[in-house]
């Protein structure tokens, strides 16, 4: 009996990944990466890229990178503020999840959820790990999922959804803990 039981090993613990990554996220202050999102609108789809800092003190700054026509706009999040900022251009992008999510505002919400959110289920997807957050409650809640190499542990693509429905995807690179 003594060879059965010593044959047996607790499986490692994919919540405590997710744990881990916070650690490092909460050590570090901050992050940086670049973001192509894509926004979901039903019947249309928008396609943008950002350069993103995420900061724990002061919240997400971002530029947009691509493409040509809106490039250089620039925007920050904290909490309720946003401030977005451009010359001669304008950038119309309506508001998801019942006016609840804005599209320049998801590199804040995956960070924030990163540094501080409701950890709902982590677990092994391919070579993934693959971590589920809940944001806010009730009809404003959103569900950030957040893939992360299983190699490097550094996130490469996010979702945000409301409602059971994917409203924006953000696929990450040159991810950097600050």
């Amino acid at each position: 009996m003594c060879l059965l039981l010593s044959a047996c090993s607790k499986a490692p613990s994919r919540m405590q990944d997710a744990l881990d990554f916070r650690a490092a996220l909460l050590t570090a202050g901050g992050c940086s990466f670049t973001a192509n999102v894509s926004v979901n609108y039903g019947d249309a789809a928008v396609k943008f890229t950002l350069a993103c800092e995420y900061d724990l003190e002061d919240g997400a700054k971002l530029c947009v990178s691509a493409p040509d026509t809106i490039a250089g706009i620039e925007a920050s999040v904290s909490g309720e503020d946003a401030a977005i900022t451009f010359e001669d251009t304008q950038l119309a992008l309506e508001n998801l999840a019942g006016g609840n999510l804005a599209p320049l505002a998801a590199p804040f919400i995956v960070g924030r959820c990163w540094a501080q959110g409701y950890i709902d289920a982590a677990g092994k997807e391919d070579a993934y790990l693959r971590v589920t957050y809940l944001d806010g409650y009730g009809a404003q809640e959103l569900t950030v999922d957040t893939w992360f190499l299983a190699e490097s542990g550094w996130p490469v693509r996010a979702e945000i959804a409301s409602g059971g429905e994917t409203l924006l995807k953000l696929e990450l690179t040159n991810f950097t803990m600050d």
